[in-house]
């Protein structure tokens, strides 16, 4: 048996030395194996490659092939994939910037910053030496020779900067990061200027580079361009002149409020108030600032209920969150661009320590303030008591976080969460072989 199975062998062998291709050198011959070439990974398009790369499980996994070859890292950090990826990270939530209604109109706000904590000692050590009430601001030169000159009024947040302006006219503006303590300032477009102290404005901050973008607004002044876009990368102010979009601006004449983020999106509630012998409807101002486009939301549910816009990619877009009777409403559009609820969170119901907040500490009302990555934001507070609760519920998972404001004064103006920025993707030194 033994004879048997070594001739088998010897068999096998020569049959696959016979199925081998011959090389030729001119003088002998010589039978050796022909390796496959490997295959060329620059053949892969940058198309092709982040639709590789839109299939990868997580971050980690991106920032590991980022790291392969320049090229890999160049597609791995366009805006639509990487914006992708940050959609499954918990956002690094520094604290909450509260404000109150100020003493006198156009007067800086009183502010109140509510850390949220970090199991991470860096992120920690940077909040703390924070400088969120832009007191280290360095001083500048300006015209505006008003009383409240000195002072800086917060006017957004978003991507870990702040939005200044100066003054009671807004002449000056600034754009503030208070944990590098850098700032870049301008002035409003010169066009606006009987009514700077009118204009609107919301910032928009880059998801994958430092850049941003500010969005002003004016509804009242005939004659000249409605709104406008200041790009960080040209320091300059771009006039949205178009007569559609100056129709579409110049219903919201009575917005009060600055607008707020929601991806590359930003928005202007009208806040309409309920009357008991009018039937008021509450509309959204929305501004893409990709397409440059203005249009128009319908809430589906009665004016003076907290709700907040979010840029959902899983949803098809713009989304809605509501709060009513401490219930959260997530609302999202239908194949017939019709509102349809898609989730409901009870928080009473879910969570029993809220609901011996209520009983306790009488706090009955939710104030949504953002959604970002599946994660809403929002204040649990009373008009019975100065101080609240900052809440952060995750949508999928319906886990809450708390973070207790302790003041004993009421801020019931704006209030912003603060996001550090995401890190760029690393890049490599040099080209690595696969």
């Amino acid at each position: 048996m033994a004879v048997e199975r070594g001739d088998a062998i010897e068999g096998t062998n020569s049959l696959q030395r016979e199925m081998e291709p011959w090389e030729r050198n001119g003088i002998e011959s010589a039978k050796k194996p022909k390796n496959s070439p490997a295959p060329a990974v620059d053949v892969l398009g940058d198309d092709l490659l982040g639709e590789i790369f839109l299939r990868l499980p997580d971050m980690a996994s991106l920032a590991s092939a980022a790291l392969v070859r320049k090229s890999w890292g160049r597609v791995a950090s366009l805006p639509a994939i990487f914006r992708h990826f940050l959609s499954l990270r918990k956002p690094p939530l520094a604290g909450f910037i509260l404000t109150d209604h100020g003493r006198v109109p156009y007067h800086c706000p009183d502010l109140l910053f509510i850390s949220a904590g970090s199991g991470n000692p860096n992120l920690t050590t940077a909040v703390s030496e924070g400088d969120f009430f832009f007191e280290d601001l360095p001083d500048i030169d300006s015209d505006d020779e008003e009383y409240y000159e000195d002072e800086w009024r917060l006017r957004g947040c978003d991507g870990g900067r702040l939005l200044l302006s100066r003054g009671r006219d807004s002449v000056d503006l600034a754009v503030y990061d208070p944990l590098a303590r850098t700032a870049v300032f301008f002035r409003a477009p010169h066009a606006w200027r009987l009514w700077f102290h009118m204009v609107r404005y919301a910032i928009v901050a880059s998801e994958t580079d430092s850049s941003f973008r500010v969005i002003g607004l004016q509804p009242w002044g005939w004659g000249v361009a409605s709104s406008a876009v200041f790009c960080s990368s040209n320091r300059k102010w771009i006039m949205i002149d178009s007569p559609d979009a100056d129709r579409v601006v110049r219903k919201f004449c009575r917005i009060r409020g600055d607008g707020m983020p929601a991806g590359r999106f930003v928005y202007w509630r009208s806040d309409a108030k309920k009357v008991k012998h009018r039937k008021n409807e509450e509309k959204t101002l929305v501004f893409d600032t990709k397409t440059m486009a203005w249009s128009v939301i319908n809430p589906p549910f009665p004016c003076g209920e907290s709700y907040c816009i979010a840029d959902m990619a899983e949803h098809g877009g713009l989304c809605i969150v509501s709060s009513t009777e401490q219930c959260i409403q997530l609302w999202v559009r239908n194949s017939n661009n019709q509102w349809m609820l898609k989730k409901k969170v009870s928080l009473l119901n879910q969570f029993e320590h809220l609901k011996k907040l209520r009983r306790d500490e009488w706090m009955k009302r939710v104030r949504i303030l953002a959604m970002k990555a599946g994660y809403v934001y929002m204040e649990f507070w009373s008009i019975r008591k100065p101080h609240s609760y900052l809440l952060v519920l995750n949508l999928n998972t319906i886990k809450l976080e708390l973070f207790c404001n302790k003041s004993t004064q009421p801020y019931r103006g704006s209030a912003f969460p603060f996001f550090m920025r995401f890190e760029p993707l690393p890049a490599p030194v040099v080209d690595k072989k696969l």
